[in-house]
């Protein structure tokens, strides 16, 4: 015997599926925005850290000079893409300073 069909379970667990997939979305995207790899996150959180650590009436260093900032944690470190890995840092150190010198 065949079951008969009913909609309104059918759209409640589309509901369900839809709910469940658009968190998984948002999580790894959210997860993603430091960052995509392990030394990536990392070189976000130093560049925070040292944005929060800047003097105070300081102004936000130009791009150049960030890449430069970048460049010399980064031989610290020494693993993964220096290209990211100044990226990241220069973003991380961008929010760091947004925070701690707002204008």
């Amino acid at each position: 015997m065949a079951r008969q069909f009913k909609p309104v379970r059918f759209f409640v667990m589309m509901g369900v599926a839809a709910f469940i997939v658009c968190g998984v979305t948002a999580f790894y995207t959210h997860r993603a925005a430091h960052g995509r790899t392990a030394e990536e996150r990392a070189a976000y959180w130093i560049g925070e850290k040292a944005g929060e650590q800047a003097p105070p009436g300081a102004k936000l260093p130009t791009a150049a000079d960030l890449n430069m900032m970048a460049q010399k944690y980064f031989k610290r470190q020494g693993s993964g893409e220096q290209q990211n890995w100044d990226l990241t840092f220069e973003n991380g150190y961008t929010d760091g300073f947004k925070k701690t010198h707002p204008q």
